[in-house]
């Protein structure tokens, strides 16, 4: 937070979320999205019955660093929702709809984080464009048959005797008791459960016609089972990263699923949470800060930067991105303490290294507080951000996480939320 005037607070934005449609296979697909766009991308896929509404909390834990992009699947949320009559609901046809969205939006590599009904779309994306997925984050996203607990029993009836009243039957997976058992079941804290989730994805289920879809989704579900093995061989062959992030008490998906992911790649990271199906309702937090570990560690990603530090891709090169910063903050009437050029530094004392600038600076105003709460905060203040160039010739600025701050020092959300220069930078770099 910069000060701006004798007596005021500058507020900066944080990357704002986006929200668009875009031509996809014939259909319109709407899609959220935020952060920089020429940034490393992440691309979140809901599943049943829900839609990117699900990732509301977890795209800004992500957007100062990533792109993220997060589409409604046709049928669900904003997308439109054909008859079923006019568009045959199976997963082949949605994956074909979310390789035409990929190719619209020219994604040439992105991490695929994928939850329930979105795994098996993603997944048959993974398998026909393994050139572009740079991870893989499941989110009780399953793809093996140890993974499918009894909730199914009554859907792989319907698969081996497909008759009307097994058909019918299913209709109760529609129902707003049955949607809230979804979100309730397992749930470690259900007042943690915001109720327009719900609330929004019944309104959806009870569209007119919308029963039969997704009852010829439940139908056609067994094909994904069917290529599972298919699934696992890409896996082994093509060795993703892999970070499954699993609801432990999901009623549907069970834990099976994703130590299943071990067997295929031993490198594969598994973790727990005490919760149902939506871990992001209740672990949203804990979950948010795991995936940005897990991508810090990726090549493009930030080739593993240790946790609390934000890395924010740069459009320009070092020195312009530093003097753009450095006359934003003065703007603000920030006190610029220090910049150095690290490049110069290291040349003079024998050494070499690409284009590399620090910067110090601050404003008492903001700090002061910081120190007062806990005087060992100062060790991390005045704020700094460094900014270089890696080895693909990529500009990347990196400074403390505000959070991580907070953490660190056990301050108050009041006082560490002054230390936040997320929207600064954004603003800076003209974004």
């Amino acid at each position: 937070m910069a000060e701006q005037g004798p007596n005021k607070y500058f507020i900066m934005p944080a990357p704002p979320v986006v929200y668009k449609s875009i031509r996809s296979h014939n259909l319109n697909i709407f899609y959220r999205e935020s952060g920089p766009a020429d940034a490393p991308v992440v691309l979140l896929l809901h599943g049943y019955p829900t839609s990117s509404f699900m990732f509301r909390n977890l795209i800004p834990l992500l957007h100062s660093s990533y792109r993220v992009i997060a589409p409604d699947l046709p049928g669900f949320g904003f997308s439109d929702a054909p008859d079923h009559d006019a568009f045959a609901y199976t997963f082949d046809n949605m994956a074909a709809v979310m390789q035409s969205f990929i190719d619209a939006l020219e994604l040439k590599r992105f991490v695929l984080y994928v939850f329930d009904y979105g795994a098996p779309v993603g997944y048959r994306l993974a398998v026909a464009n393994p050139e572009k997925i740079a991870a893989l984050i499941s989110q009780n996203g399953n793809a093996y048959e140890a993974g499918l607990s009894e909730g199914w029993n009554p859907v792989q009836r319907y698969w081996q005797d497909p008759t009307e009243a097994n058909r019918y039957y299913l209709q109760r997976f529609l129902t707003l008791e049955a949607t809230l058992y979804q979100y309730r079941q397992g749930a470690s804290d259900i007042a943690l459960i915001a109720p327009e989730t719900y609330t929004l994805d019944q309104h959806f289920l009870d569209r007119p016609g919308n029963v039969e879809i997704q009852l010829d989704l439940l139908k056609d579900y067994r094909n994904n089972v069917l290529l599972y093995p298919k699934f696992q061989e890409y896996f082994r062959k093509h060795l993703p990263p892999i970070l499954a992030v699993w609801g432990s008490k999901d009623p549907y998906f069970l834990p099976a699923g994703a130590e299943g992911y071990k067997k295929d790649n031993p490198d594969a990271i598994v973790k727990f949470y005490e919760t149902g199906h939506f871990a992001l309702e209740t672990h949203g937090a804990e979950i948010g800060q795991d995936i940005l570990d897990f991508l810090g560690g990726l090549e493009g990603y930030g080739g593993g930067h240790p946790r609390g530090v934000t890395l924010h891709p740069s459009p320009y090169p070092v020195r312009e991105s530093m003097d753009r910063l450095e006359s934003f903050l003065k703007q603000q009437g920030v006190t610029i303490y220090a910049r150095i050029d690290q490049q110069e530094e290291l040349r003079k004392a024998g050494m070499s290294s690409g284009p590399l600038e620090f910067l110090l600076f601050g404003n008492p105003k903001g700090g002061g507080p910081v120190m007062l709460e806990n005087p060992l905060a100062a060790l991390d203040l005045p704020l700094k951000v460094i900014a270089w160039q890696d080895e693909q010739k990529k500009v990347w600025l990196a400074y403390n996480e505000a959070a991580y701050i907070r953490e660190r020092y056990g301050l108050s959300a009041t006082t560490s939320a002054k230390l936040n220069i997320d929207g600064i930078i954004v603003k800076a770099l003209g974004g």
